[in-house]
């Protein structure tokens, strides 16, 4: 099937690339996912917004952080993912930011290179700055998830810079 609609969008002078075309579709979809992520982090900033201890774990993570700076590759993945599940577990009242933390914790452990492992540091991002911009949008302040969103930001400069 796929082989006689491309003879025919060849036929028509259309040359197709599948190569060209899969990376077309991984491309929108990972943008697609990005919004959805983004979208649902709005929808649920209500549960999301109060990251209960989310100052203390950050500043228990940024620590951690440090540490993970002396690994490179592979090995500076999983040491993120160890601080972000540590995250996870100290803070409380935010399920779908905790959440997000254990997702972009086991997609680091996951991750073979630096493109996948920021790509789950972005995801997470995402879903804390659409509670934190909800938040913010009501007129409350929001420390924990501030903080977490540092905590992030460093996280993806360090996989950046040793990656």
């Amino acid at each position: 099937m796929i082989g006689q609609d491309r003879q025919g969008l060849e036929r028509k002078g259309i040359a197709m690339n599948s190569l060209s075309l899969g990376h077309f579709h991984m491309r929108h979809l990972r943008t697609l996912l990005l919004a959805a992520l983004v979208g649902l982090g709005s929808l649920v900033a209500g549960h999301a917004a109060r990251a209960d201890g989310g100052v203390e774990a950050a500043q228990v993570a940024n620590a951690s952080l440090s540490g993970c700076s002396r690994n490179s590759g592979k090995a500076l993945y999983n040491c993120i993912a160890d601080v972000l599940d540590g995250m996870t577990r100290r803070i409380s009242g935010a399920p779908d930011t905790s959440r997000a933390l254990a997702t972009a914790a086991s997609q680091l452990r996951a991750a073979t290179n630096k493109a996948q492992a920021l790509s789950a540091i972005s995801q997470c991002r995402a879903v804390v700055a659409g509670a934190l911009k909800q938040l913010l949008a009501m007129g409350k302040s929001g420390p924990g998830l501030s903080a977490i969103a540092g905590v992030l930001a460093r996280a993806a400069q360090l996989i950046q810079a040793k990656g």
